[in-house]
């Protein structure tokens, strides 16, 4: 008696303490918590792209202040080289 009170004591600590399945709201906070981070990641790359498009235009502006500066110098040479005349 005192073994098959001790198997069902055993028994139902076991099926008590066992695995539960997760609430619904946990279920929707993990959806939601989901879809905020597929959002983030598409953010992520649409700034990436960004930042890509920037870098390209900053070295194209970087390369006409160069060629503007290059006609300046020029330019500059010029007018020396004529008003010493």
């Amino acid at each position: 008696m005192k073994k098959m009170l001790a198997v069902l004591l055993l028994a139902v600590v076991i099926i008590g303490c066992g695995p539960k399945m997760a609430k619904e709201e946990t279920m929707d906070a993990i959806a939601e918590a989901r879809a905020a981070l597929e959002a983030a990641q598409a953010n992520i790359i649409e700034l990436e792209n960004e930042i890509d498009a920037l870098s390209a235009q900053k070295t194209e502006f970087a390369q006409t202040i160069k060629d503007i500066e290059e006609e300046i110098a020029i330019i500059e040479n010029k007018i020396d080289t004529r008003c010493k005349k």
